[in-house]
């Protein structure tokens, strides 16, 4: 990534990116809700599993994406501000964009270590692992579970804060610099 001091706004592309991760992340947080609060084998509850599945998979491949243009394209300058904001932003930006990647994969190493088909909009995607309850087991108590769903309402929540804290508080224009409209 290069930053360039002289431009004031993401540019739309990074914008896309961005809020089409925020499009998926909320895609994934309602359809495991509607998973978990659909009855236990039915076709409601497979059809949110799919749906979550199909959005885990974007997820990832979006994100591939904007972390490529993110390492090609300019981008502006960070927001002045004191150095523990700025460390804060930093490291804020590096665990989501990592837990972005990371649990895709921790998910499908969940969903492939179960007895059935992994599956993107429809399409049946390889099992490259096969039926493994220890793996299923490990994944969902640990990395594609509870616990990351919290640390990513807790990090996800610390962003939005922010964001919200620049534009009402500082009112630095930080919030507006990834707004198409901004």
């Amino acid at each position: 990534m290069s930053e360039n001091p002289s431009l004031k706004r993401y540019n739309l592309l990074a914008q896309l990116f961005h809020w089409t991760v925020v499009v998926l992340m909320i895609g994934l947080f309602v359809t495991d809700t509607l998973r978990e609060g659909a009855p236990k084998d039915t076709p409601e509850r497979l059809a949110f599993l799919n749906l979550h599945m199909s959005f885990g998979i974007l997820l990832f491949v979006v994100v591939i994406g904007r972390i490529l243009w993110a390492r090609i394209s300019d981008q502006p300058a960070p927001v002045p501000g004191a150095r523990w904001t700025q460390v804060s932003a930093k490291l804020t930006h590096l665990l989501l964009n990592i837990a972005t990647l990371v649990v895709p994969v921790f998910g499908y190493l969940r969903a492939a270590a179960k007895p059935r088909p992994i599956e993107f909009f429809g399409t049946q995607v390889p099992n490259f692992i096969g039926e493994s309850p220890e793996i299923a087991h490990y994944m969902h108590n640990f990395f594609h579970g509870e616990p990351m769903a919290m640390f990513f309402y807790v990090v996800i929540g610390l962003h939005v804060v922010a964001a919200l804290w620049h534009q009402w508080y500082k009112r630095d224009g930080a919030l507006s610099r990834m707004l198409p409209w901004g």
